[in-house]
């Protein structure tokens, strides 16, 4: 019997801490390899401190000289195997009856399919293990509208919807990140093969152009060339926004953010070559030239040069500016897509803030807020990390990845949802407050981990290519001098890869790829198909260790309890008190908040104006526009902390604006204004001033919850000149509120108007309530019908320029 035993240490600050250690046992039962493994740290939901995991003959399997290793392999088998069901549940469709579906559910407590859940497991690992499930699971995704609606205008004749989920302020657009959807799919293009890929093929190719298109005209920016809508994976609010934002649900829909334009990107970018495959070649140049555009926009848009980082999110106003909030998950997908070259890939994986245990999802962390997002590692956002590290062959970033998975995986014989970002417990202090076990983007974390990254498997629709990564210390915990990969089926071909290790060695780095051999012959390039038998050997010789010096950047050591320590946390937001005008100029009073705890920052602050920087570093918290106020245009201010020290800044304030004869109000019981159905236009809108306007809804919508549903109104607005023609159109939308809230005014259409009459129409567009996916949801826009309403009271014509 073998046997391997792994001790990890505690938080250096951590309350009682003391090692932890996994033990495995590896014997055989039927043929077939056994581990027993042990840990002696306390499981979240699990009392027992044991599992016992038989390997099957059809899984794919590690042999190597590390028997934790093959047991957190054959672990993450076992756990995706779990997760496979022949039904699904949630309490919001159907009243939790089981669906069925012969699918990957979630994880052990989120029994459903989630469209960017299944999206990122099914890229990092899913695809590669079971492609059929994981393509059945991901088509579930995508939906037609319901029988008897029309296809909105602007949609392609024939074309699908990739479903946004039930979320904040009423689901799409608010949140946009449906789109993520395209790098699952990518990865089962590569894995599917014959009849069953090219039916996938035209499926993807339905859902992207038909899901493009809606979100070309409902979230498109042309001012800045990015895509408004809620970052992806960080959509609970209370985490990761401003806590003001917490019930302003417009506010976030105005705003943009890096992991959803990037997952815009890879939309664009798979469309393209879909298209292509298809002969279609004028749709293949259009797609493929929206997304060279966005590529260029989220680089101009996001990056901070001063931090070496890309911004998670911007502020909601226009124009846009990049706030300092840094996510692990779109930094890694800029780096694997190619938005990021390869100088900044690399500066961003040795800049960003970790932890001893990890990498944080989200940093500086808030303030004030529970563990969940905030103050935690997400073991699949770890993992997009190490395959980033592989993309650009750095290694102190693999080696730390690959150290905290395996630690995750070990300690807590599971491949869990999520940890504590200090202490990498599932529970301390006072979260995460919910952590699931088997949660299928972390299975397909570890999977992708060994499959793609260390054994370098790399399948394409044509064949596969193997590109390794194997560093130093990587290779010290694979033991002995070859490690396998066996039961692999690629394509309907078995496959198994072996890696001739070489000799240990010091120092940091990795082994450059000396020799590939397929069934005893040397190749190079691109493995086809056609070169392959049933049954296939794949051979890897390593050549000499290749140094790289590239450091990471640790966060310093706090207190495990801290919950606003300045080195690691950034300011709360500062407060605008008060806008006073003197001599045809703004006064402006703000306050800001020290920490509550016993460590102190001095704090300074930044002044933007109508979005754009007008003071920085200022120590006083009362500041005086020299810029005159320009009579009838709306100025707007807010206010950005900063600690002098740690250079950690706050989310920007709320707004606090003057519009003083800058916005014109017609309300919906004014005179001429007409409604008929779901249209209201109103017939006479007189501009006085040629200028820069933005035309927005006041409106009520109570619909559901803010923090779910699909009833998010979306109205398409038209403006016509007195002759009758189309001067502007586009999408507005408006989100659920809370029933305390007064009127809100939707998102706006930034026009340039001359002089003039003009008549305006409000017709409905489209939500998620239109989809036919949406039809056994409880709430309302499901199984009473589809529901895009809103109580809009009136139309603001506002100035701004």
């Amino acid at each position: 019997m073998r046997e391997e035993s792994l001790s990890f240490p505690p938080y250096p600050t951590e309350p009682s801490g003391r090692d932890e250690t996994v033990e495995v046992r590896i014997g055989a039962f039927n043929g077939n390899r056994v581990f027993e493994l042990t840990t002696t740290a306390a499981r979240r939901d699990n009392p027992s401190r044991s599992r016992r995991i038989e390997e099957r003959p059809a899984d794919p399997r590690t042999m190597t000289g590390s028997p934790l290793f093959d047991a957190l392999f054959a672990q993450a088998v076992d756990d995706a195997r779990l997760n496979a069901v022949s039904s699904i549940r949630d309490g919001a469709y159907r009243h939790g009856e089981p669906i069925p579906c012969e699918c990957f559910q979630t994880g052990e407590k989120w029994t459903y399919v989630w469209t960017r859940d299944v999206s990122y497991a099914t890229h990092l690992g899913l695809a590669a293990l079971d492609p059929d499930r994981a393509a059945t699971t991901l088509l579930y995704k995508v939906s037609p509208f319901r029988d008897g609606l029309a296809l909105p205008e602007g949609l392609p004749a024939g074309s699908l919807q990739i479903v946004q989920d039930t979320g904040s302020g009423g689901s799409w657009p608010v949140s946009t990140d449906r789109v993520s959807w395209a790098f699952g799919a990518e990865a089962l293009l590569n894995t599917l093969h014959g009849d069953g890929r090219a039916n996938f093929a035209d499926t993807a190719f339905r859902a992207l152009s038909g899901t493009i298109e809606a979100d070309r005209l409902a979230a498109f920016d042309p001012a800045d060339g990015l895509y408004r809508g809620e970052q992806s994976f960080l959509d609970w609010r209370d985490q990761t926004y401003a806590p003001w934002a917490i019930g302003d649900l417009t506010t976030i829909a105005k705003s943009k953010a890096l992991s959803t334009n990037v997952c815009h990107f890879k939309a664009l970018d798979l469309a393209a070559h879909l298209a292509a495959e298809r002969g279609d070649q004028a749709i293949a140049d259009r797609y493929a030239v929206w997304a060279a555009d966005l590529r260029a926009a989220i680089n101009r848009g996001f990056w901070v040069e001063a931090k070496g980082l890309y911004a998670s999110i911007t502020t909601p106003d226009s124009p846009a500016q990049p706030v300092e909030k840094f996510d692990m998950l779109g930094l890694s997908l800029a780096i694997l897509t190619g938005v990021a070259d390869h100088g900044r890939a690399r500066r961003i994986l040795s800049t960003y803030p970790h932890v001893p245990f990890g990498v944080p999802v989200y940093y500086p962390a808030q303030p004030d807020i529970f563990c969940y997002h905030n103050r935690a590692i997400w073991p699949f956002v770890t993992a997009y990390e190490l395959q980033a590290a592989v993309e650009v062959e750095a290694v102190a970033a693999f080696d730390h990845a690959f150290d905290s998975l395996v630690r995750a995986a070990a300690l807590n014989l599971d491949n869990v949802e999520n940890q504590e970002w200090l202490t990498g417990r599932t529970w301390f202090d006072d979260g995460p407050c919910i952590s699931s076990a088997r949660q299928l983007w972390s299975v397909g974390g570890y999977l992708g981990m060994a499959m793609t990254a260390i054994f370098g498997y790399r399948p394409e629709a044509g064949g596969f290519r193997l590109v390794p990564f194997l560093s130093a210390h990587v290779r010290d915990r694979l033991g002995d001098d070859r490690a396998e990969l066996q039961g692999l089926v690629h394509h309907g071909r078995r496959i198994a890869i072996a890696l001739n290790l070489p000799p240990r060695a010091a120092g940091q780095g990795y082994y450059a790829l000396r020799e590939v051999r397929l069934n005893g012959a040397p190749i190079s390039g691109l493995i086809d198909d056609a070169q392959l038998r049933d049954d296939n050997l794949v051979e890897v010789v390593f050549g000499d260790l290749v140094a790289d010096d590239a450091g990471l950047s640790m966060i310093p050591v706090v207190e495990a309890v801290t919950h606003d320590d300045p080195r690691i946390f950034s300011p709360r937001e500062p407060v605008i008190t008060d806008l006073v005008i003197e001599d045809g100029r703004v006064r402006l009073n703000f306050e800001g908040q020290l920490p509550r705890s016993g460590r102190r920052d001095a704090l300074l602050f930044t002044v933007l104006r109508d979005g754009v920087a007008a003071a920085t570093d200022l120590a006083d918290q009362i500041w005086h526009d020299p810029v005159p106020l320009h009579p009838g245009i709306r100025r707007a201010y807010r206010v950005v902390a900063r600690f002098a020290e740690s250079g950690n800044a706050s989310h920007p304030s709320r707004e606090a604006a003057i519009e003083a004869g800058a916005v014109l109000t017609i309300g919906i019981d004014s005179a001429n204004v007409e409604r008929r159905d779901d249209r209201i236009v109103f017939p006479e809108l007189a501009v006085r001033e040629a200028g820069d306007y933005r035309l927005a809804l006041l409106y009520r919508n109570h619909s559901f919850h803010i923090q779910t549903g699909v009833t998010n109104a979306v109205k398409r607005i038209k403006v016509l000149d007195a002759e009758g023609q189309l001067v502007a159109s586009g999408i507005v939308q408006m989100p659920h509120m809370t029933p305390v809230n007064p009127l809100r005014r939707s998102t706006a259409l930034s026009i340039r108007l001359p002089a003039g009459r003009y008549r305006v129409e409000i017709d409905d567009f489209f939500n998620m309530s239109y989809l036919a996916s949406n039809a056994t949801y409880i709430s309302p826009g499901g199984m009473s019908g589809a529901r895009n309403e809103a109580d809009i009271r009136a139309l603001d014509l506002i100035r701004v320029g």
